[in-house]
């Protein structure tokens, strides 16, 4: 993937983050309000099935649809404005990101370099703290006594712990009690079942991937809130299932809750790898724990509600993830987008559209800038003052229709005279179609003191339809008739006789021609002019 696909992933992913913790913060509200006590068991379904929705739609991101829904909140740019585009194109692009003081750019290479460093100092942070606990975790094992093996299930008893723990690795199940228990065979009994509750309920699996989004996800504050939720409800869970079906007897399991929970205060050692059944034993979640344990829930208190909730979650979660698409845009128009404008563009007139290298740079420049797509937009916005009258000499002249572009690369659809002209102020050249003097002398216009036919925009129109269908009855090719429009027909006929060749292409790559570029400039208007919508 591309480093704008990786930033419009991670983005998505804060985003979905914050959507799931607030919209489940939300159900648990509006059950609260309504007195439903939903089991612990199925709130907990609707956490998994939140993050699951985050990890998949994350993944899937980048072959989402593309969705205008929100205002971009960071541009990528093929240059950091019209001016500096061709040393901007030699980079890999640039970022646009708003702040008080106006959009920050800064080059995507940079960007990419910054953000793959913290990145990799964050993992690396992380991995050696996960490292650091499953080695804990390994030591801590051998030098436990394994009492009892069931399946794959290890139950081990240690003498230098003083809670009882659970942790999963790929091949084994395991719980860890203190050597204390032993010799208590009801206590014995009851935290081996809670530790084997949360192995059913995949807690000791959901560890690692809470973990993987604290580290990936390290700026955003709702992640540590949200596991903490996620590591009380399973506790909830937990006492849930031992006192509902039988396995524990209320008044004894509240009663090893806080023996277990005093005891913890004097282990200082918390390892991410493992869940524990004093997690979270401050006294107003203990009180919570027991007072829950003494109501009965029903299994279909609230479902359909809890239904209904899991629906919205999830329309939410998907509606956020497509519309967060649009959040970050790349501005750089890829060969694949510019072939497919030419499809859309082509029409049976007859001009011939090409698509190649020049064509492309030029297309970033007018596509991949934020000045170059507002001088596109604000001149395809004025050609609209012409395009009847410009569309009637086209016909009558037999045209193609393409070649109404040239004003927007010549004047941007600016009726300059003379002495504004600061394009081309060496030629002396005026109107939309930017002719000099001795062109529009040529074509039958006045160019003097008292008048100056080329800011009428009419009789402009007329010589300019006149002089490029001159062009085209010489060459017999609208793309050499394009060049000797700009640079003159002596000047094409001259490059043509030097290479030997009939291709306007060519000429251009070899060096023949007047303004630097102006035939895939032209191309590339074209191309805009009819996907207007590129540019908006």
């Amino acid at each position: 993937m591309s480093f704008v696909q990786v930033l419009s992933a991670y983005i998505n992913l804060q985003i979905l983050i914050l959507v799931g913790f607030v919209s489940l913060g939300i159900s648990s509200y509006i059950f609260k309000k309504l007195q439903w006590q939903r089991p612990a068991a199925s709130e907990l379904r609707l956490h998994y099935l939140a993050m699951q929705l985050i990890l998949f739609l994350t993944l899937m991101h980048p072959w989402l649809p593309h969705a205008n829904v929100f205002t971009p909140a960071v541009h990528v740019w093929s240059s950091s404005s019209l001016k500096s585009f061709e040393p901007g194109i030699k980079t890999q692009g640039y970022l646009s990101i708003p702040t008080p003081r106006g959009p920050a750019i800064m080059a995507t290479d940079r960007v990419a370099f910054t953000t793959a460093f913290l990145a990799f100092a964050a993992l690396s942070l992380g991995l050696f703290f996960l490292f650091r606990d499953l080695r804990n975790l390994r030591r801590m094992q051998r030098q436990s006594f394994l009492i009892r093996q069931i399946g794959r299930v290890r139950i081990f008893a240690n003498d230098q712990i003083h809670v009882p723990f659970s942790y999963w690795t790929p091949a084994r199940a395991n719980v860890v009690l203190p050597m204390t228990l032993i010799n208590r065979a009801s206590d014995y009994r009851m935290a081996i079942l809670h530790e084997l509750q949360h192995h059913r309920q995949t807690d000791t699996r959901w560890v690692y991937v809470l973990w993987g989004l604290k580290v990936v996800c390290f700026i955003n504050p709702m992640i540590y809130l949200w596991n903490r939720w996620i590591a009380e409800i399973q506790e909830f869970a937990c006492d849930e299932a031992l006192v509902d079906q039988g396995k524990v007897q209320s008044q004894a399991y509240a009663r090893c809750l806080i023996e277990v929970a005093q005891t913890a205060l004097h282990q200082k050692q918390r390892t991410m790898g493992a869940t524990r059944l004093t997690f979270l034993v401050e006294r107003h979640l203990l009180k919570r724990r027991i007072e829950r344990m003494f109501t009965k829930t029903s299994k279909q208190s609230g479902r359909p509600v809890n239904r209904i909730m899991a629906v919205l979650v999830i329309t939410m979660m998907g509606a956020t993830a497509y519309a967060s698409k649009a959040l970050v845009q790349d501005r750089r128009v890829s060969l694949e987008q510019a072939q497919s404008m030419a499809a859309r563009a082509q029409s049976s007139a007859g001009f011939p559209i090409v698509v190649n290298d020049l064509v492309l740079k030029q297309l970033n420049r007018y596509m991949g800038t934020p000045e170059g797509r507002e001088f596109m937009r604000n001149a395809l916005a004025r050609m609209e003052n012409y395009r009847t009258m410009i569309s009637q000499k086209q016909q009558e002249y037999g045209v193609p229709e393409e070649l109404i572009a040239i004003p927007l690369i010549e004047s941007g659809y600016q009726n300059l005279p003379q002495a504004q002209n600061s394009a081309w102020p060496q030629w002396n050249a005026a109107g939309i179609w930017q002719f000099i003097r001795s062109t529009a002398k040529n074509y039958g216009l006045r160019v003097n003191e008292q008048q100056d036919d080329r800011l009428n925009t009419t009789l402009l129109t007329d010589a300019a339809m006149r002089y490029l269908q001159s062009n085209h009855l010489r060459f017999r090719d609208w793309h050499l008739s394009l060049l000797a429009y700009n640079m003159g027909e002596s000047a094409v006929q001259k490059g043509m006789d030097a290479l030997g060749t009939r291709d306007a292409w060519t000429l251009i790559r070899n060096g023949h021609e007047g303004d630097k570029d102006y035939l895939p400039k032209l191309m590339a208007a074209i191309l805009i002019m009819k996907n207007p919508e590129s540019v908006q």
